[in-house]
């Protein structure tokens, strides 16, 4: 049990340092005139996230794919989104002390209110680790898509 201010205080900082980590700071690197857009992020694993020994665990890696992906969703259809659907292929372990990785993706020119997106985790050597292949739905939000009303934080967690 936390009982002073000073283990809260850490205890927030570790929440916070994970979640940067499954949520990446996206550049996008390539806007088309089609729609498409192409874009990267770098991640670092954090030993939280290990899943196997010395291994980041799969589904951290999955949250990270979904997350760079929706990023470049959003910006080829502008609008918020909502992961339709996401395939996933582990090609070789994403070594939990083998960062940073680079996540790199591109989507396909907007059809409708979808988009498809392409996503993959490399490490320095340029070798793939994992690979996802998405498709995107342009959604509104009743609940908060109103007239003057912004919406939580849709960019995933405030950075410090």
């Amino acid at each position: 049990m936390l009982n002073d201010a000073r283990d809260k205080d850490e205890s927030r900082a570790g929440v916070r340092r994970v979640m940067r980590a499954l949520y990446p700071s996206v550049t996008i690197t390539e806007t088309n005139d089609d729609g498409s857009v192409a874009g990267e992020a770098t991640f670092m694993p954090e030993p939280e996230h290990q899943g196997a020994p010395g291994w980041v665990h799969g589904g951290l890696s999955a949250t990270v794919l979904d997350f760079v992906s929706a990023k470049l969703a959003r910006a080829a259809l502008s609008s918020r989104v909502a992961t339709g659907t996401l395939d996933l292929r582990y090609r070789q372990p994403v070594v939990l002390d083998g960062g940073p990785f680079v996540v790199t993706g591109s989507t396909n020119a907007p059809l409708g209110r979808t988009v498809r997106v392409n996503t993959t985790i490399t490490d320095s050597a340029g070798r793939t680790l994992v690979e996802a292949n998405s498709l995107f739905v342009a959604v509104e939000r009743p609940d908060v898509d109103g007239p003057n009303v912004d919406g939580p934080n849709v960019d995933g967690p405030e950075r410090e």
